[in-house]
């Protein structure tokens, strides 16, 4: 089993220049965690290429092996400058988790 987590972040900045710094400082940010976090099977990044302020800016696609390797996840210590982080260059936030 795989439980798939993913978030999408519609980000603050007024330009796509300032929207794509932000989405590079999160990246740096989260990314990382792919191999400092043990219950992270998988993790990858996504900045919107298309319709660009109609579409959502970044997205985050994490697979865990259960509902607990995301709590571990969620908990993690280094996880949490990502969770402090992402609120203050994010507008809007949306997440799904689901099985694959």
């Amino acid at each position: 089993m795989t439980l798939r987590h993913i978030v999408s972040w519609k980000l603050n900045g007024e330009t796509r220049e300032q929207r794509d710094a932000q989405a590079a400082q999160a990246v740096a940010l989260i990314e990382p965690l792919r191999d400092s976090v043990s219950t992270v099977r998988a993790l990858s990044m996504h900045r919107n290429e298309l319709f660009d302020g109609a579409n959502y800016d970044l997205t985050l696609i994490v697979d865990f092996e259960d509902e607990a390797g995301l709590e571990f996840y969620a908990k993690h210590p280094e996880h949490q400058p990502a969770l402090q982080f992402m609120p203050t260059i994010a507008a809007a936030r949306v997440a799904v988790d689901f099985t694959v």
